[in-house]
């Protein structure tokens, strides 16, 4: 029987082992019977590679859970479902809120408290608006010397001379005339 393996593809030396086997294999030991039966050394990873995307692409099996496959013929329900169905969530611990006692609160001290750093942060706040006043008078006291750094300063004092041929009735004749042009076509 060993030398009739050997003769076939190992797809179908797959599908002879599952059909032997009564229950799912795992993936793993597929491989490692391929790999005795067919000789086949670990560095051939083409050849392995090959056989597992032959297996996983197949119509003759079906992945059953749990890194096992068997034949589809006997699994019929689960033909259609992919790896994602096997997947189990993993639980959430809930976070366990500890039971506040209440009796240990008071709220006079906590009314207390909240009053002294509300007095507290007034007075902060205050200091700090003072100091910002003194450092906005300091800067606008001090005089500095401005210097322009625009160029054409010293075109201001020209005169835009106009042309003095320049007709206003000249120019709307000839827009006039354009008018016409691009009217007639």
């Amino acid at each position: 029987m060993n030398d009739k393996l050997k003769s076939m593809s190992m797809i179908d030396i797959v599908e002879h082992l599952l059909k032997e086997n009564s229950e799912p294999i795992s993936i793993h030991d597929i491989i490692k019977q391929i790999k005795e039966i067919k000789n086949v050394s670990d560095d051939d990873v083409d050849r392995l590679t090959q056989l597992y995307m032959d297996i996983t692409q197949s119509a003759k099996f079906v992945y059953v859970g749990e890194d096992k496959w068997d034949l589809k013929e006997r699994n019929l329900e689960m033909w259609d479902k992919d790896g994602y169905a096997f997947v189990t969530p993993e639980e959430e611990e809930e976070d366990v809120e500890e039971d506040l006692d209440f009796t240990e609160f008071d709220i006079e001290d906590i009314e207390e408290k909240e009053e002294e750093k509300d007095d507290d942060d007034d007075e902060d706040e205050e200091e700090e608006e003072d100091e910002e006043i003194k450092e906005e008078k300091a800067y606008i006291d001090v005089e500095l010397p401005i210097k322009s750094t625009d160029e054409d300063d010293a075109d201001d004092d020209l005169e835009i001379e106009f042309d003095n041929d320049y007709d206003e009735d000249d120019y709307n004749e000839i827009m006039d005339d354009y008018e016409d042009m691009y009217d007639e076509d």
